[in-house]
């Protein structure tokens, strides 16, 4: 037996769980093909996450991953493309052909960015549209910037890109934005910031680079344009469970993988824990989630040697 408990995405819930899991003796590890930390770092500042009265995402994962090392959990710089259950082990392929085994799994594979899917947005990702503010926010220092949506993810972008452009427009469809009332404070005092509340975003305009983006009332035909150089879409993301499909985890009516108060799925041996699942996407719920779905393979793995 390679392992005795895979965990696949290191994002907060994944190195939560390889934490916990090193901690209680199991021979971990995880697997993850993009930068650990996952949309945790993408956050520019966190002050709700207990412990740091204000941190970086990045510096927030840096010290995850550190702590996640110490532990003793192995890390594989691969994606998980497929996995087959041979009895009482799970037989896992990567993106690289290489093959490993464990007796249970956890599921930390995070969510991606919703698109709009209007006019225009396909075609102007890279070249002025993004989906991460503190990711390409500073390609944009001193000029016009629009911003979509309406949570938490949306008003902390708007209020770090605030800080460095020259105009912010946040265009969200709700009477309320929906983020805590703090930052939802903080913004509305932000001198460069305009909000348009009740509007939808219907194309993206340009030429090479994005020079417009078109929006809308809610039931007002009536367009405007606003001039801007960069369009950050901010409405959510999409579970990514084309795993969790393939070895028959089930999938809820939202499209997140459906788990017991014990993050177990209806796969033995198979848990899932943070954005996968979804519920509250904030990086204490994923961490909570790690620590309950690794305490919780323990007590399955156990039983499986109890019973050989």
């Amino acid at each position: 037996m390679d392992f005795d408990l895979a965990i696949i995405g290191a994002g907060p819930a994944g190195m939560s769980a390889a934490i916990y899991a090193s901690r209680l003796g199991m021979k971990t590890v995880v697997f993850e093909s993009k930068l650990p930390g996952g949309n945790m770092n993408l956050a520019h500042l966190v002050e709700n996450y207990p412990g740091f009265e204000s941190i970086s995402g990045m510096e927030l994962a840096d010290k995850m991953i550190a702590q996640m090392k110490k532990a003793g959990a192995q890390v594989i710089e691969e994606g998980v493309v497929d996995i087959k259950r041979i009895n009482d082990v799970f037989d896992m392929t990567t993106d690289r052909r290489n093959s490993h085994k464990a007796n249970a799994i956890i599921l930390a594979t995070g969510g991606e960015y919703k698109k709009l899917g209007i006019d225009g947005e396909e075609k102007f990702i890279g070249k002025g549209v993004s989906y991460c503010p503190t990711c390409d926010g500073p390609l944009f220092k001193g000029k016009n910037i629009a911003v979509i949506g309406s949570g938490d993810h949306a008003v902390t972008g708007a209020l770090y890109l605030a800080s460095i452009a020259k105009k912010v427009y946040l265009v969200h469809s709700e009477k309320e934005l929906k983020a805590e009332a703090i930052r939802v404070q903080q913004l509305k005092e932000s001198k460069n910031v305009q909000i348009f509340p009740g509007c939808v975003a219907i194309e993206v305009i340009g030429t090479d680079l994005v020079e417009k983006l078109k929006v809308e009332e809610v039931g007002n035909s009536s367009p405007k344009e606003l001039v801007v150089d960069g369009i950050f879409i901010c409405i959510g993301e999409i579970p990514l469970v084309t795993l969790a499909r393939a070895i028959g985890v089930s999938i809820d009516y939202k499209g997140s993988v459906s788990v017991d108060q014990n993050k177990a799925t209806n796969v033995p041996g198979i848990f899932a824990a943070g954005d996968v699942t979804g519920g509250v996407r904030q990086i204490v719920a994923a961490t909570g989630d790690g620590a309950v779905a690794a305490i919780n393979a323990l007590r399955y793995v156990r039983a499986l040697r109890y019973k050989k």
